[in-house]
């Protein structure tokens, strides 16, 4: 019996060295946990570049919508290969882990990473935790709550169509307002409500809207024309709404909110988020006390 079972010994550890030496396709793992939508996880980890101050080279390799990145990483010479695997956990957030792999030095590090806390090793803790702790930083610059059903009545408003990147949308609106307003002012209309956005088109995977951004007014008999501003009254919208505090530029994060809930309660819902801004970004303050309702339309 005892020879049996050292030759299952044997067996067993010949078994992992050739798993761990051959087929394991990475070096080292590193996982951390959000309370954020894995929508915006994934967006946060594909910005990577934008807020880490080392001298990396990021290039991404491939995508999975919200559940998968693979992304080259230089540093100097050394070249890496980041897999971030994020993985919905409801009610507990979301998990994100990284397989990190070191693509000059594949089997030196086979050997070395079990056994000390290398130079590799401490690098994929810091870039792991560099991304851990913006997510965190970020989570305290808005605040997503109250989420319940509600109903738009149709609104008849003046309009542009524009289109930008999701980032961008807050100052494509912004290069619109004199257009508008000068439509408003220079005929003598009365503006009847709170500014809004309204999504016609959304390319999650590219990243890009088509939006219309529209003032309420009251209606006369005759309006006016013009070359660029058009004229509507919106259909009546049943959908989610959440409430949004934090600067408008980053407003479209309360649609992942919106997405996950969605998801969550089994709501079926079309994807063209609408944004009703109650305070004017012009007067200043702290951004946390603006507030702005943000909409998913129910498709049921």
């Amino acid at each position: 019996m005892m020879r049996r079972l050292k030759w299952i010994l044997v067996f067993a550890i010949l078994a992992t060295g050739l798993w761990y030496f051959f087929l394991k396709d990475h070096h080292y793992q590193v996982s951390f946990r959000s309370d954020q939508p894995a929508s915006l996880v994934f967006n946060h980890i594909l910005d990577w570049e934008n807020y880490d101050r080392d001298d990396l080279q990021l290039k991404t390799l491939s995508k999975k919508s919200y559940s998968e990145i693979i992304q080259e990483v230089g540093v100097g010479d050394s070249l890496f290969t980041y897999q971030w695997r994020i993985e919905k956990r409801h009610p507990k957030g979301t998990k994100v882990t990284a397989y990190i792999t070191d693509e000059n030095d594949n089997f030196i590090q086979k050997i070395k990473v079990p056994f000390g806390n290398n130079d590799f090793v401490k690098r994929s803790l810091r870039n792991t935790e560099t991304v851990a702790k913006a997510l965190q930083l970020n989570s305290e610059t808005y605040k997503v709550h109250s989420i319940k059903d509600s109903t738009i009545a149709a609104i008849y408003c003046a309009y542009l169509p524009l289109s930008s990147r999701v980032e961008a949308k807050a100052s494509t609106m912004l290069s619109g307002i004199n257009e508008i307003m000068d439509y408003v002012k220079g005929n003598d209309l009365s503006l009847n409500g709170d500014p809004f956005l309204e999504v016609t088109h959304w390319d999650e995977n590219a990243g890009v809207i088509d939006f219309n951004f529209c003032f309420p007014l009251k209606k006369r008999d005759s309006m006016p024309t013009h070359p660029t501003v058009r004229l509507k009254t919106t259909e009546p919208v049943n959908g989610i709404k959440a409430e949004f505090n934090g600067n408008y530029r980053i407003s479209n994060k309360a649609w992942y909110y919106l997405l996950e809930h969605a998801e969550k309660f089994e709501r079926v819902v079309q994807k063209l988020p609408l944004e009703i801004y109650l305070n004017d970004p012009h007067s200043g303050g702290d951004p946390l006390l603006w507030k702005a309702l943000i909409f998913l339309p129910l498709d049921e």
